[in-house]
């Protein structure tokens, strides 16, 4: 057996040998011809050689033009993709009646407080209590106004102002108007809350003195907070206020808490193009209390919720 295992292992080697020499042997003799060939040979090759490029050449152009084809198409999908969406959900809305289409209804009716929950109601004791970075747009009939205007700013970050945003009222001039179209506030509710959903206000176009609504807020984020320096801000989602809809719009949170939360902060980030200023006429926090919670009366403490 071992006698047999060498001879094959020999024949195996016998055979490499030879396969390589002949391999070495073919390619000596093409390089031979090549080298001492004519030109017209060499030409040959050589045009060859430039028909395999054209080739190569036209092949990259056909997938150069498909490449360019399919790129429009994505883009055209990208485009359609809200419509498709908004067109899902109003889709999902009709089919599935739930609590959130429910709600939104709810604008359609002529008293809107009395059909839900407000919990950032001032006359129920919720407050603001902090505006950030945040410079209130007014207009100074005198120095001195000016002068107490920055005294008060600084030495309290309470912006008086936007506390009107927690109250009823939707007369034009109502509101509290900020500097540019980026500014943000911090509410305390009555209590802590399972936030579900937040509305916000603003008047329509008709009974605004100059016929348009451009410093109506359009983009916008609502926090919850665990307190008042909270470093990690639980997110509920990004909304747009759609100025040509209703006066009052519900937008239900994108991102519900498995917790309740005290406190909430609503950040605008854009407007409908007003040069000058942002206003925001009413705030409203839907949802509902924690369980077991029973708020107290207090003005105080920072950290409880007068409530009426």
């Amino acid at each position: 057996m071992d006698y047999d295992g060498d001879d094959a292992c020999c024949l195996r080697n016998v055979f490499r040998s030879f396969v390589c020499v002949a391999l070495t042997l073919l390619l000596g003799l093409h390089v031979y011809s090549y080298l001492m060939g004519s030109q017209d040979t060499i030409d040959g090759d050589f045009g060859d050689i430039k028909y395999v490029v054209m080739q190569l050449t036209q092949g990259l152009s056909e997938m150069n033009r498909e490449h360019e084809r399919i790129r429009n198409e994505l883009e055209r999908m990208s485009s359609a993709l809200p419509a498709m969406a908004a067109a899902t959900g109003r889709v999902k809305d009709a089919l599935e009646p739930s609590r959130r289409s429910q709600t939104r209804q709810l604008v359609d009716i002529g008293d809107y407080d009395r059909q839900i929950a407000d919990y950032a109601l001032e006359s129920a004791g919720a407050r603001i209590v902090d505006t950030g970075e945040t410079k209130e747009y007014m207009i100074y009939e005198s120095s001195v106004g000016w002068a107490l205007h920055v005294v008060s700013s600084l030495f309290c970050r309470e912006c008086p102002g936007a506390s009107v945003i927690l109250r009823p009222g939707a007369l034009p001039g109502e509101c509290w108007a900020f500097k540019g179209p980026r500014g943000e506030a911090t509410i305390r509710l009555l209590g802590s809350v399972h936030v579900t959903g937040v509305s916000i206000e603003h008047i329509p176009p008709h009974i605004s003195p100059t016929r348009e609504i451009s410093s109506a807020p359009r983009l916008f984020q609502l926090e919850g907070l665990a307190s008042r320096n909270d470093l990690y801000p639980h997110d509920f989602g990004s909304f747009e206020y759609d100025k040509e809809g209703k006066p009052i719009q519900y937008f239900e949170v994108q991102h519900p808490a498995t917790t309740g939360y005290p406190l909430v902060r609503v950040k605008i980030y854009s407007n409908w193009g007003h040069s000058l200023y942002t206003c925001v006429y009413r705030v409203r926090i839907h949802g509902e209390l924690t369980p077991g919670q029973a708020p107290q009366k207090s003005i105080a403490d920072e950290d409880t919720m007068p409530l009426h």
